[in-house]
């Protein structure tokens, strides 16, 4: 019973010292989005007082709040999907978002004089949680891989930016989903399964508090960028256009070697070039059937494979040639290798 109390402390109480910081935006980014993702924290501690209190002897004073703390659990997954949508679009309204609330709102309407639940709004309030977990989950899965798919058009190292760390935070709280049902349906593996939600809310904390920015862009390019790699059929320019400035592209690249900077986006690019974000997206997609992701490491790889042929003495390491090469992630270094190349970096390098 210690222990139990003792767990249920700890959880409820490092989720709401995260969500003091949330609040105050202490990640230093994503002011907007860290809001909802504190408030998301709130409710989460708020399940775990409630266990706390729920295994505490003297429960009389407190049955109301019990009833109260049970309302947060609805808003848990719903917060959390709007954290996500502003970490990928920081410039939209989260109002937009207000119908995914309407639930605990009705929860809350339900609510008798006496705080006395039917039962039947009690299994509700407790089960239509896990449907949230699946409905939610498919959704979060599919933002995220659009959000992938777009950061490939931006940028050429998109690795730092591609929300893998809210997907963290997503296995965190789905684990705590599983293990809530686990132990409902069998309470004798509740001692086992405390440990564990000990360890879906570390990782909650460790990955919000590590969060970095999702955009290097400000909000207006992001709003430019989206329209113009999601608008691939629309015709800019016209195929001798297309073609001029393939060219011109090509000739800048072999010529200025902008694939060395690290720093390159579209938008950087494109002002390079002389073209807008819309009509360079589109020669990239139409005129070389590339993404920017796709076009840029094209070149980083093969002044990468340079540089390994000229490394027979091992005179650089890899993490050395892969930032000679332009690129800032190891991890985006060596996927783009392999899928180029078809094999790792050291592998080649052993060929040579």
């Amino acid at each position: 019973m210690i222990y139990k109390i003792l767990v249920y402390g700890l959880c409820g109480g490092s989720l709401f010292l995260l969500t003091l910081l949330l609040l105050f935006n202490q990640p230093k980014a994503n002011k907007g989005a860290n809001l909802f993702l504190g408030i998301c924290s709130f409710f989460l501690s708020s399940v775990f007082i409630q266990l706390l209190l729920e295994s505490v002897t003297l429960l009389e004073p407190v049955v109301p709040l019990l009833y109260f703390l049970e309302f947060g659990r609805w808003a848990i997954l719903p917060c959390f999907f709007v954290a996500i949508n502003l970490y990928i679009s920081p410039d939209q309204s989260p109002f937009k978002y207000f119908w995914h609330f309407i639930p605990t709102l009705i929860l809350i309407a339900l609510l008798p004089g006496g705080y006395v639940l039917p039962n039947f709004v009690i299994y509700t309030i407790r089960y239509f949680l896990y449907i949230q977990f699946l409905l939610y989950g498919i959704w979060t899965y599919v933002l995220l891989r659009k959000h992938r798919a777009l950061l490939k058009n931006i940028s050429a190292d998109f690795h730092e930016v591609d929300l893998q760390w809210v997907l963290n935070i997503w296995w965190g709280i789905l684990l705590l989903g599983v293990l809530s049902l686990i132990v409902r349906f069998t309470p004798s593996l509740s001692p086992l399964m405390d440990s564990f939600y000990l360890v879906g809310v570390l990782f909650f904390c460790y990955y919000a508090l590590s969060q970095t920015a999702i955009y290097q862009l400000v909000d207006k390019e992001v709003a430019i960028i989206k329209e113009a790699v999601l608008c691939k059929d629309k015709e800019r320019l016209t195929v001798e256009q297309v073609s001029f400035f393939k060219e011109r592209l090509l000739n800048l690249m072999d010529r200025d070697k902008l694939y060395l900077d690290p720093t390159l986006t579209l938008p950087l690019l494109a002002d390079k070039i002389g073209l807008s974000v819309h009509e360079l997206s589109y020669v990239l997609n139409t005129g070389m059937d590339l993404n920017f992701y796709q076009f840029i490491n094209g070149y980083r790889i093969c002044y990468a494979k340079q540089l390994l042929r000229e490394n027979t003495r091992n005179d650089y390491r890899i993490q050395e040639i892969f930032i000679r090469s332009g690129f800032n992630s190891k991890t985006t270094f060596y996927t783009a290798f392999k899928q180029e190349v078809g094999m790792t970096p050291k592998q080649y390098l052993q060929q040579q």
